[in-house]
């Protein structure tokens, strides 16, 4: 359930979305259901997108992911709008283990859970809400 601070304008505001954001990647990797966390991202978001696209495959295939939770943990935003808009944070994230599951429910692949690394977000505030524009390695760790 979204906390209502998620859409507050604020760096406290963002923080709580950005969690939830992960909360809403988390319910797609074990449902499918990707419409609550497409509602608050931007569809430009091509790193967003090879995600839920390598996800809706398994299951169109009659596959299935368990697992793959995100952990969110240390936010950091200074909190000022960059030239394109949107505001820039840095997240430490990690990914719980996951299992994909084949059809017939063989194991096709088992992922260890990782250790968490900081990715980079861009939000913007837009209607009295938050919207993820992108998110991924910082710029020059790579």
């Amino acid at each position: 359930m979204k906390p209502a601070l998620a859409d507050e304008n604020s760096a406290e505001g963002l923080e709580a979305f950005t969690k939830y954001w992960f909360e809403l990647f988390s319910y797609g990797y074990e449902t499918n259901d990707w419409v609550p966390f497409e509602a608050v991202t931007d569809p430009r978001c091509e790193a967003c997108a090879n995600v839920t696209t390598a996800v809706k495959e398994i299951y169109s295939e009659n596959g299935w992911v368990s697992g793959a939770d995100s952990e969110v943990g240390d936010f950091v935003t200074d909190f000022r709008v960059n030239t394109q808009g949107s505001i820039g944070s840095n997240v430490e994230v990690g990914q719980g283990e996951s299992t994909i599951y084949l059809k017939g429910g063989q194991i096709a692949e088992q992922v260890a859970k990782g250790p968490p690394a900081f990715k980079a977000i861009f939000s913007a505030h837009l209607e009295g809400r938050w919207v993820m524009l992108d998110f991924g390695a910082p710029e020059g760790t790579e």
